[in-house]
């Protein structure tokens, strides 16, 4: 599957929320990296990311989501999403950029960034 095909079809199951098929594209060895000193700003292998999404959908109310892209170069694309979202009782809105590192046909890497706040232990 061509870099292209694999930001495509990572794109459209995160806009879909189709869990089971986005999750299936990442690496067993995937690492995640965002800002910050948060216990989450790295983790690394499928059981650490499953770990960071069940801690995000169990901490975070979404109000509305935006994507855009993807957007490839070489073997990365980057999506740009934009949240209004109510975490730890506050909402608000706000923008990220994801870059992604594709390896045999699997996300090998996340990189996420946007301006940190401190986030909750």
């Amino acid at each position: 599957m061509s870099i292209e095909q694999v930001a495509q079809n990572f794109f459209n199951a995160v806009k879909e929320d189709n869990t089971e098929a986005y999750q299936a594209m990442w690496s067993d060895d995937i690492v995640s990296m965002e800002p910050g000193n948060g216990p989450m700003n790295r983790v690394e292998g499928r059981e650490q990311l499953l770990e960071k999404h069940a801690w995000w959908n169990e901490n975070a109310e979404m109000h509305g989501f935006e994507m855009a892209g993807p957007f490839v170069v070489g073997e990365q694309f980057a999506v740009n999403y934009s949240m209004d979202v109510t975490m730890m009782g506050e909402r608000s809105q706000s923008s990220e950029t994801a870059i992604y590192t594709v390896q045999d046909g699997k996300i090998a890497e996340e990189r996420f960034f946007y301006e940190a706040a401190e986030m909750p232990e």
